[in-house]
């Protein structure tokens, strides 16, 4: 019985990640260094950048961490599956890391230089969050391999 509530909470922090992921992956796509001038989108990128620290970033460490206690307890070992959804959520993470540094960046004063503080590589963002979830979900449940 623990174990279904261990995949129940997994889901949960799960779902919690990449929500905070996605609305951080639109704004950053939305907004650039000249967009993000003046009080009001400032403002909204400094309330996501929080709500990203206090909520999606915990969010993600125990869906990490709910996701290895699964996989031992489950004793699933190297499933081929398993690796390839792993590794998609090794980028999904290292994505969201790079999206929190973009909204500082964006929440912060313009820079001088006129460079724009974030990659344009990351307006494509919300795309890679919605493909790396459905081919984990397709893992999960299908177990291709």
């Amino acid at each position: 019985m623990e174990y279904i509530w261990l995949i129940g909470l997994h889901v949960a922090a799960v779902t919690v990640w990449i929500a905070g992921m996605s609305v951080a992956a639109i704004l950053i796509s939305a907004l650039d260094s000249t967009t993000a001038t003046g009080e009001g989108p400032a403002r909204i990128l400094r309330a996501t950048s929080r709500w990203d620290r206090r909520v999606t970033s915990p969010a993600m460490g125990l869906a990490w961490l709910l996701g290895i206690t699964l996989v031992l307890w489950g004793g699933w070992g190297f499933e081929p599956w398993l690796v390839a959804k792993v590794a998609i959520v090794v980028v999904l993470s290292a994505l969201h890391g790079t999206l929190a540094a973009g909204l500082r960046r964006l929440g912060e004063p313009a820079p001088t230089s006129g460079v724009r503080p974030v990659s344009p590589l990351l307006r494509f963002s919300p795309l890679v969050v919605i493909a790396g979830v459905i081919a984990i979900v397709t893992l999960v449940v299908v177990k291709p391999y």
